[in-house]
């Protein structure tokens, strides 16, 4: 069975934080967004750097909490705002939602930029008749996901965009993968996964039977085996089985 899609993790896969800003510039920022926000909305009497950072350590400390147990993604907005009525600020689920919103710092603000061969790559297996897609772990997805994509020059009319929060499973759930595919219509073996985290992207997609490519980093899954490794993302075009799949199509 051919391989008819490739789907692409996004961070130090595509992308990564060439220069980010320092983490005392990233809490500048939020503490300063915080103080707009909360003076927006008319919230007296709390802390803006306070709020911004006890929000984001407890958004941080579901997330580890998800990895570490059955994977459901957090439902971060009711999590901030627990956070924040521990501090005294009214915020409902809809607001903590905004507020967590308004706070992040993202794409290219946040240093990220993509791989030099990312794109003419993605170019490359479009060209061969590949359909492309994105499955990612983000706490943070919709437009914003999307227009820092297009800021990155990523945006190459993706067939599919599966995204955790929108899903509401994290990698390697077999969920997310799952949702990709069914937009895509197609079985496991002909979708090829790629990414760089080995329990993440290549044990969750071997696990349904796709192929999996690993962008060589900090291993971080024991026995785990790629179907194929490369350094730089222009190396994927010289993946067999990609060229094979291209021949028969």
């Amino acid at each position: 069975m051919p391989v008819r899609a490739v789907l692409f993790d996004v961070g130090d896969t595509l992308w990564h934080a060439a220069e980010p800003p320092s983490p005392a510039e990233f809490r500048r920022r939020a503490a300063e967004r915080a103080a707009a926000f909360l003076a927006a909305h008319r919230i007296d009497g709390v802390d803006p750097a306070a709020l911004a950072r006890t929000c984001w350590d407890a958004m941080d400390d579901a997330i580890r909490a998800a990895r570490a147990g059955d994977l459901v993604e957090p439902d971060y907005p009711a999590i901030a705002a627990e956070a924040a009525r521990a501090l005294g600020a009214p915020l409902s689920r809809q607001l903590a939602a905004a507020f967590l919103e308004a706070i992040y710092v993202s794409g290219a603000e946040g240093g990220k930029v993509a791989y030099p061969d990312a794109r003419p790559t993605l170019e490359a297996l479009r060209a061969r008749g590949f359909r492309l897609g994105i499955v990612t772990n983000r706490a943070f997805g919709g437009e914003r996901f999307r227009a820092d994509l297009r800021q990155a020059g990523l945006d190459v009319d993706w067939d599919v965009i599966a995204v955790s929060v929108e899903v509401g499973y994290l990698k390697p759930h077999p969920r997310l993968f799952e949702a990709a595919l069914e937009t895509l219509q197609l079985a496991p073996q002909e979708a090829a996964m790629v990414g760089n985290s080995l329990a993440e992207d290549i044990a969750g997609a071997q696990r349904l039977g796709m192929p999996a490519a690993w962008k060589r980093s900090r291993p971080d899954g024991d026995g785990v085996v790629p179907d194929f490794i490369f350094d730089r993302v222009g190396e994927l075009l010289d993946w067999s089985l990609l060229a094979e799949a291209a021949r028969v199509r």
